[in-house]
């Protein structure tokens, strides 16, 4: 009998396997659509379901008082920081640092960060930002009783700060799918690669 035995070894081992996964599922969650080997993508399905269910659980999550409520949804969000790598909100410190994120994206995204960033105040925030401290500007801080002080900043670092992959997941994918309970992929098949002859698919949300 082929008891605990559902999952392919992919010619790994445990831990090895592990490293794979979580970073298909990084990449899932930060493309939201890639190209794999069907048998990965079908393993891959597997896993980001998963994740996408706990992390729709995370915005309904109650407890007995506040503090019982952050410390279910602390405890939820650890458990989905096993699913990917790297899953923290990010900061990009410097003028020049931001400029080669920035190179990086799509000509949209790229477009409507650098005009929010031109002026914060006025243009709308891209969703995948999550806060931005240009050089000079008026910051209001807690001062050394508490009370709220407003402070001149000067000619220092901008800061950027991106949301990580699992801020993505609860906050703009997982959402997506709040009616439904399950299917929140889709697989393509794609033939057979050249060389190796392995079969090839494209995995994406389904929203």
């Amino acid at each position: 009998m082929r008891h605990l035995k559902t999952g392919r070894k992919f010619g790994r081992e445990s831990h090895q396997r592990k490293a794979l996964f979580r970073s298909l599922c990084t990449s899932l969650v930060k493309y939201e659509k890639i190209e794999t080997t069907l048998p990965k993508a079908k393993d891959l399905r597997r896993e980001i379901e998963k994740a996408i269910t706990i992390a729709k659980k995370l915005h309904k999550l109650q407890g007995d008082n506040e503090q019982h409520t952050r410390a279910l949804k602390a405890s939820k969000r650890t458990l989905l920081e096993g699913f990917f790598h790297g899953c923290g909100d990010r900061e990009i410190l410097g003028r020049d640092n931001i400029k080669k994120y920035l190179s990086n994206l799509t000509k949209e995204n790229r477009e409507a960060a650098e005009k929010f960033m031109q002026d914060p105040d006025k243009n709308p925030k891209p969703e995948f930002i999550v806060g931005y401290v240009p050089a000079t500007c008026t910051r209001t801080v807690k001062g050394d009783e508490g009370k709220q002080v407003k402070r001149e900043r000067k000619n220092a670092q901008r800061i950027l700060r991106v949301e990580g992959t699992l801020t993505k997941l609860i906050n703009r994918i997982a959402p997506r799918f709040e009616t439904i309970s399950g299917g929140y992929t889709r697989i393509y098949k794609l033939g057979n690669r050249h060389g190796d002859n392995a079969e090839m698919a494209i995995i994406e949300f389904t929203k």
